[in-house]
């Protein structure tokens, strides 16, 4: 009597009980790990919290106020490009590669530069920059009072001071990119080692930043661990935007056109907000696993 082969249906069932099986086994031995290891049981306190705030839907709505901050930024700074390379006697692709600007926006400083209106796009650009900016600082602040679950009624306000001072450490960052781009095209080798290097400007500059928004009553040293997961994490974004998306888009642009750029640009600009939201729900979760010492602070 020959056998029946289990058909289809009974394969896919079996392979889910299969999965569903593996699952719960790998479930079980975190829970035990995390039992044994306080380092396992933070990481696991860091993704709890990363889930209860909405921490990619936050990031979202960040990452949608960064593209609209870099539209005037752009406006700003290819028209600056093209002044700049009158001023040298340089074409604008030059004066942009010697600000480490390529990839994404060369071709945009090359066409405004040929433009006789970059006057008064510069002139244009520059207010829209700071609100602009106004509008980024006030969802920085809504987003780290989510994830801090800071409630006080005295939280950090948007004054043209606070806006100031971002757009001074957001072109100080840039400032850094430059000059990381620029030792890159130079020389790969020490291009790359210029690169690691700035992992600590680029988290000295986070903290500035974070001192400015809302953490509870947490100290300048509590907000280090989100500093460097932003350094590392910044220039990791960076590199992929140097060597894959620009690239790529570049490439497809004959096929995708002026979407293919965009696209590529809010893919960026989302995991950098991703960045953002994830150094800042690292600092709050670690910052309440200190139990006491936070009752001591709370009281001071």
């Amino acid at each position: 009597m020959a056998v029946r082969s289990p058909g289809r249906r009974e394969r896919a069932r079996a392979r889910q009980k299969a999965l569903r099986a593996r699952a719960e086994r790998l479930s079980e031995r975190a829970q035990e790990e995390r039992s044994r290891h306080a380092s396992v049981d933070a990481i696991f306190d860091v993704v709890d919290r990363d889930g209860q705030v909405g921490g990619g839907i936050i990031a979202g709505a960040l990452a949608y106020r960064l593209f609209f901050w870099s539209l005037p930024f752009a406006l700003v700074l290819v028209a600056g490009l093209g002044v700049a390379a009158d001023a040298n006697s340089t074409s604008p692709e030059k004066a942009a590669e010697a600000l480490g600007m390529a990839g994404l926006i060369s071709n945009s400083v090359a066409t405004a530069a040929k433009s006789s209106t970059r006057w008064y796009a510069l002139l244009v650009g520059v207010p829209l920059v700071l609100f602009a900016t106004r509008s980024l600082l006030r969802v920085m602040i809504g987003t780290h009072r989510l994830v801090w679950v800071d409630l006080r009624t005295r939280a950090p306000k948007p004054t043209p001071a606070a806006t100031l001072r971002l757009l001074v450490l957001i072109l100080g960052f840039f400032a850094l990119t430059a000059g990381a781009g620029a030792a890159r095209a130079a020389s790969p080798g020490p291009g790359v080692l210029v690169s690691v290097i700035l992992v600590a400007p680029y988290a000295g500059v986070w903290l500035l930043v974070s001192l400015r928004l809302p953490h509870a009553v947490a100290s300048w040293t509590d907000l280090i661990p989100g500093a460097l997961l932003f350094g590392v994490g910044i220039e990791v974004v960076q590199l992929l935007s140097a060597y894959v998306l620009a690239p790529y888009s570049i490439e497809k642009a004959g096929t995708y056109g002026a979407l293919g750029t965009a696209a590529a640009l809010l893919l960026g600009l989302f995991l950098v907000a991703r960045l953002m939201v994830a150094a800042a729900v690292l600092n709050a979760a670690l910052w309440e696993r200190q139990g006491p010492r936070r009752g001591e602070r709370s009281t001071e």
